[in-house]
């Protein structure tokens, strides 16, 4: 993680970003929450494995576990540059580029299977963030995975979530996430050529190609990849080292992105509204449950960088507690310090 902090190197690809989501530094007149990277190649892994407590946002409560059986549709959403470089809720890296999503109760890191059920293409995403929150939405996809299962400018799509199951911490799992994309049927592949990994390791062209999960995930030893209902095996095998997704995607529309969240249509109204009202509001830390020294220590981290509200919860000893984090406050800083106190559940709300 260290590495990431420092300068950027002159030859460096930047992100396409933006900061106008949850408050416009221009209007309050202090800066955005810094990045961990601004940098378009942002680092793999680095994070921490786990099912996490139970929490509450925005009045509902939400009990994370490792639920192998899990299947239901839904509605996805994308989130892309006013997160990019930001930490997720396991302490990795953002990145918009890669194949990510934020889910509400999934372990962290853990796969899933987002099948698109209006036009049939599917991927595999790797889960290491929590939300989305807003609408009562299913999962929040990074932008490349919204563009690949083709509704990214709708912003929107209704979809199927399998959990595949555990993510291994380190290393980088791109190349098998790509291998498991199968675009919609009778369509061209994404762009015009998609680049996958032979059996042999060798990176070559193919054209709509939808390469076996189970077999890459087995060839790179994946815990907790199992076949997934209807699926053929034996349609590719290969490695899960050291690939860029961007060798494989061409992410140059991607700076047209200019929201998180899924696009509101214009033309004034509620979406104006809407959009006023994340501008407007601050950033929240969704700490997890507390309880004892853990409870003394989170309140001495937190005094005098915003509001803490804590709640009783069901059925458990100890407090829910949630931080609404003041607009001068870097959240991504004292989101490393409440765990470095103990803290480990917390992680910032992404609607």
């Amino acid at each position: 993680m260290a590495g990431c902090t420092g300068a950027q190197s002159p030859v460096e690809e930047l992100a396409d970003i933006s900061t106008t989501v949850k408050f416009d530094s221009r209007t309050f007149g202090v800066p955005a929450s810094p990045r961990v990277t601004t940098a378009k190649r942002v680092p793999k892994g680095g994070g921490r494995s786990q099912v996490g407590k139970p929490y509450k946002v925005r009045g509902k409560w939400y009990y994370p576990k490792d639920d192998p059986g899990y299947s239901k549709t839904g509605t996805a959403s994308w989130y892309g540059p006013n997160f990019h470089g930001r930490l997720t809720a396991n302490g990795e890296v953002y990145d918009m580029h890669g194949l990510s999503a934020a889910h509400k109760t999934f372990p962290l890191p853990s796969y899933a299977m987002v099948t698109n059920l209006e036009n049939g293409s599917r991927v595999m995403v790797r889960v290491n963030d929590r939300g989305p929150f807003a609408h009562g939405r299913e999962i929040d996809l990074s932008a490349v995975a919204a563009d690949l299962l083709d509704f990214q400018n709708a912003g929107t799509a209704e979809v199927k979530v399998d959990y595949v199951g555990r993510a291994p911490l380190e290393g980088d799992d791109t190349q098998m996430l790509m291998a498991s994309y199968e675009p919609a049927p009778g369509s061209e592949p994404y762009g015009d050529t998609i680049m996958v990994a032979s059996a042999e390791g060798a990176i070559g062209p193919q054209r709509g190609i939808g390469a076996s999960v189970t077999a890459y995930g087995a060839q790179a030893g994946l815990p907790g990849v199992r076949p997934m209902v209807g699926e053929s095996e034996g349609r590719g095998a290969g490695s899960g080292q050291g690939f860029d997704l961007r060798r494989l995607l061409p992410l140059d529309g991607l700076s047209s992105f200019t929201s998180s969240y899924a696009p509101v249509p214009s033309g004034g109204g509620a979406g104006d509204a809407l959009s006023a009202a994340i501008d407007a509001e601050p950033e929240r830390i969704a700490i997890g449950t507390i309880a004892g020294d853990l409870a003394a220590r989170v309140r001495s981290v937190v005094l005098g960088h915003g509001r803490l509200v804590e709640d009783g919860v069901p059925g458990e000893a100890g407090l829910a507690a949630t931080l609404v984090v003041d607009r001068d406050v870097d959240t991504d800083a004292l989101l490393r310090r409440l765990w470095q106190v103990g803290a480990e559940d917390a992680f910032v709300v992404r609607d």
